[in-house]
């Protein structure tokens, strides 16, 4: 059963109505720590020790991932991890080959 972030439709019901049940607000918080997590990554180890880091390729590897995670399995956990691996992964190499946003 696919999960909707949006509509919070697949995780479970909640009790006041208008408020998002805690998984689905979880992964939708999930989005905001993704985006503050490749950014610290980019301050911390992209400008500061000198490695090229594409923060805009690292967003997007690790939002889509995430987002896919999400609403295949509705895991907060599994998705939060492989949003931020395909993001230092993806950051790290189109940095790599593409050169960092100095």
């Amino acid at each position: 059963m696919p999960y909707n972030v949006l509509s919070c439709s697949g995780f479970s019901e909640t009790a006041g109505g208008w408020v998002a049940s805690m998984p689905c607000m979880k992964s939708r918080i999930g989005f905001i720590i993704l985006f503050f997590i490749i950014a610290v990554v980019r301050k911390w180890g992209g400008e500061e020790m000198g490695i090229g880091f594409s923060f805009l390729f690292g967003l997007i590897c690790s939002i889509i991932p995430y987002f896919i995670i999400i609403t295949i399995f509705g895991s907060f956990k599994l998705a939060l991890v492989i949003g931020i691996a395909g993001g230092l992964a993806g950051g790290y190499i189109f940095g790599m080959m593409f050169g960092g946003e100095e």
